[in-house]
């Protein structure tokens, strides 16, 4: 018998619930489920997490951790300002919806979870504001972008994308949304307005 580490140990049981969560939702889902899915007892699980909450904060911090690499992966790529904000816009939205996708049970459950995910999406707030304004600070010192005020701009820029969040039921494909996301950047890069 292979004996794993804590770290292993912990990661397998936040895999467990994350899995069981998908299917059945955060209400419906309990430790002894998990445990069982695992093979183990419920003690085993507390001796981790305290209660069914750690576990799913554990999940979403997982999740969100998952969430900020695939943008700073794609934002690190991009070589110019406007291929940045491009990346960022468009990495954000599909990883969104992907989450969205796959805890669909969870906006059955949305009341009850919006304390934890409102604590939550203001820690992810200051990295997406953070990078946005990093973004457009460079643009704008490299003369690719208007000087402006920047995190007035950041902010726009996030209500312009969770706008599109809110929406993304409505896109019946990935294409769909790309090509919502590339609408909308260049608005933001080049307006509306005939020159």
């Amino acid at each position: 018998m292979v004996k794993r580490s804590n770290d292993e140990l912990r990661a397998e049981i936040v895999g467990s619930a994350k899995r069981l969560f998908q299917q059945y939702g955060y209400k419906k889902t309990t430790v002894s489920d998990i445990a069982k899915a695992m093979g183990k007892v419920k003690s085993a699980i507390y001796y981790y997490f305290p209660d069914k909450e750690s576990l799913l904060r554990a999940v979403i911090d997982e999740e969100i951790g998952k969430l900020i690499r695939s943008i700073k992966d794609a934002v690190g790529r991009a070589s110019t300002p406007e291929e940045k904000l491009r990346a960022y816009a468009l990495i954000r939205s599909l990883e969104i919806r992907r989450l969205s996708t796959e805890y669909a049970r969870f906006q059955e459950e949305y009341d009850q979870l919006f304390p934890l995910v409102k604590e939550i999406h203001e820690r992810y707030d200051h990295f997406e504001r953070d990078t946005l304004e990093g973004i457009l600070e460079v643009g704008m010192e490299l003369g690719h972008f208007n000087k402006t005020d920047s995190e007035v701009l950041a902010d726009t820029i996030l209500l312009w994308l969770k706008g599109l969040e809110a929406q993304l039921s409505s896109f019946g494909s990935e294409e769909a949304l790309k090509e919502a996301v590339e609408h909308l950047v260049n608005v933001l890069l080049f307006g509306i307005k005939v020159r």
